[in-house]
């Protein structure tokens, strides 16, 4: 364990010296790790998520994203390596990614996507990020600055539950640089193209994002807030991207099969009701 520690302290140590003589935009595009480092720290985080978050025990809802996810991820730039995809029993509308292709959908999103194109943009957002090693790339960088140097050299069981318990922090893994989203933005929304699925999807997620940014109301919104700021930019970016698409008939919004999950989750899992709703119920029984 020590000469792995040297070797792989030697070999920072020699990309630092290196780093020394290029420029800015090298440092955001370093990565430290390779395909199967980034696999098994993966499969790590994914065993701590797990017992941090409730995933959603339900193969009918399981099986379909696992489904659509992998379909997506085959057509994604990088196919290669193998994708997961659970769902989250949390009312917070948010999806997320980590290293080596574990996508998390929670239970809100699910419910508030009107449209399979809508739920499948997000999807292939965060498909995108790994495509990208978005999140390794941070993590070397997170390393340079030695912020992390417990994990990367094979911290213990405590780091690792720190790492996950701050996935969204300004100083998580997770947090990316407007170029990061921006990124994923592009090659989720070509991903939704290549796989069948209508692009105008994404449009739709970002514009009903944004309304519920600028609303009184935001809800269980705040977390995707966070982690996809949504701004007129992007939503532009989306649009312009779209126009220069060549058509492509059948493009799906819907299907029979999304339909059926739809209402499965509405039935299956209601949403929990409001304060108000609770008072009000309490004054009929009172009555």
């Amino acid at each position: 364990m020590r000469l792995k520690f040297f070797k792989k302290f030697s070999a920072v140590l020699l990309v630092l010296l290196s780093l020394a003589q290029v420029d800015c935009s090298r440092l955001k595009n370093i990565n430290f790790y390779s395909t199967s480092e980034e696999a098994n720290f993966g499969k790590t985080l994914d065993k701590e998520i797990r017992k941090q978050y409730e995933i959603l025990e339900d193969e009918r809802i399981t099986g379909f994203l696992q489904e659509r996810g992998r379909k997506l991820a085959a057509f994604s730039k990088r196919p290669d390596i193998e994708y997961h995809f659970a769902a989250i029993n949390s009312e917070d509308i948010n999806a997320f990614a980590i290293p080596g292709g574990y996508c998390y959908i929670n239970l809100g999103l699910i419910r508030v996507s009107e449209t399979e194109a809508e739920l499948m943009s997000v999807v292939a957002h965060e498909i995108s990020h790994v495509v990208r090693r978005h999140s390794m790339k941070r993590l070397s960088q997170m390393q340079l600055a030695g912020m992390v140097t417990d994990i990367a050299f094979g911290g213990g069981s405590g780091s690792i539950k720190r790492t996950v318990a701050n996935l969204f922090t300004a100083t998580g893994l997770l947090y990316y640089s407007r170029e990061a989203e921006r990124e994923a933005d592009h090659f989720g929304l070509v991903n939704m193209y290549e796989s069948g699925y209508d692009p105008q999807g994404m449009v739709g997620m970002f514009e009903k994002l944004k309304a519920h940014q600028e609303g009184p109301d935001p809800g269980g919104w705040q977390l995707l807030f966070s982690t996809h700021p949504v701004t007129g930019e992007r939503i532009e970016n989306a649009k312009s991207l779209i126009a220069t698409l060549p058509p492509k008939k059948d493009l799906v919004t819907s299907t029979p099969e999304w339909a059926e999950i739809s209402q499965y989750v509405q039935e299956k899992y209601p949403p929990p009701k409001k304060p108000d709703e609770k008072e009000e119920e309490t004054q009929e029984e009172e009555k």
